[in-house]
């Protein structure tokens, strides 16, 4: 069961005057973008983009930021991403949502943030929450830093409990 509570009114207030409406939507995305961190999280991403991208009428665009080290070519990296792996395709096709899959070659993950996704763009990004930063947390700071919005999955499988 899901509810939406509506935190504050659509309508602002003009000084003197009837409220005005806004008009214009914050988020303005051609796909629900998932970010790739791990296998595992990856897919649940997908799984959470799949029912935002269904309500939105957009496509699913899974993208892997792959760094390349500086002793190789940044066009020529060796080995293949996970995302281009039968394995990885054949749980992406089980989830039963219609993903686009980009690789993006790159240095630095953050310098290639630009050029990934269009401003203000919906991404999915899961992991765990942990009280130390993990590689999830990293991506959503850089990603909501950049300005987009960002939907953090916590995969966690169990909480852990104080002991206080």
């Amino acid at each position: 069961m899901s509810q939406i509570i509506q935190l504050a009114s659509a309508a602002v207030e003009a000084p003197g005057g009837p409220p005005v409406e806004r008009r214009d939507p914050a988020i303005h995305t051609d796909a629900v973008y998932v970010v790739y961190t791990s296998i595992d999280e990856t897919l649940a991403a997908v799984r959470a983009a799949g029912d935002f991208a269904k309500a939105l009428g957009v496509p699913v665009m899974l993208i892997h930021f792959r760094t390349v080290p500086y002793a190789l070519p940044v066009d020529a990296p060796c080995g293949i991403s996970p995302v281009e792996t039968d394995a990885f395709t054949t749980r992406l096709r089980a989830e039963g949502v219609d993903v686009r899959v980009r690789v993006h070659l790159c240095r630095d993950g953050r310098r290639a943030i630009p050029l990934a996704f269009t401003p203000h763009s919906l991404i999915v990004v899961a992991g765990q929450r942990r009280w130390w930063p993990t590689e999830s947390d990293r991506w959503r700071r850089m990603l909501e830093a950049a300005g987009h919005f960002v939907v953090f999955v916590d995969t966690s499988e169990e909480r852990e409990l104080s002991h206080a």
